[in-house]
């Protein structure tokens, strides 16, 4: 397990201790709130590839490739460590092409964000 991954594993355990964070993985839609199902596949460089899928307000990080992944990035792992040290978020990151998002929307890696910034600043 890479540094990456172990930074991302102690954010993912606080986001699911914290409903104001899962609060980001509910979307309101006409009235009624539904659970946001989300995968982010991360395939960075000298880095074993790894996801992160959000499903029932619950974020699970798994290594390995999920071939069906709504959203794809690849890049620095150096700027996800950051990341997850409160020194950045993806909107940066992103801007300076640290990390590149293959496919999906980036909108999607800003809500991740969100997520990560309410425990960060908890």
């Amino acid at each position: 397990m890479g540094q990456v991954n172990e930074s991302l594993a102690k954010i993912i355990e606080k986001i699911n201790q914290n409903p104001k964070a899962q609060s980001v993985f509910i979307t309101n839609i006409a009235g009624k709130d539904v659970d946001w199902e989300m995968s982010f596949q991360f395939n960075l460089n000298n880095e074993d590839p790894f996801f992160i899928e959000i499903i029932n307000r619950k974020a699970i990080l798994s290594t390995g490739t999920k071939s069906n992944a709504v959203v794809v990035m690849s890049g620095d792992p150096e700027a996800i460590v950051r990341i997850c040290n409160g020194k950045g978020d993806f909107t940066h990151a992103i801007s300076r092409e640290q990390v590149n998002v293959e496919q999906g929307k980036v909108m999607d890696v800003i809500r991740l964000t969100r997520a990560i910034t309410i425990v960060l600043k908890a």
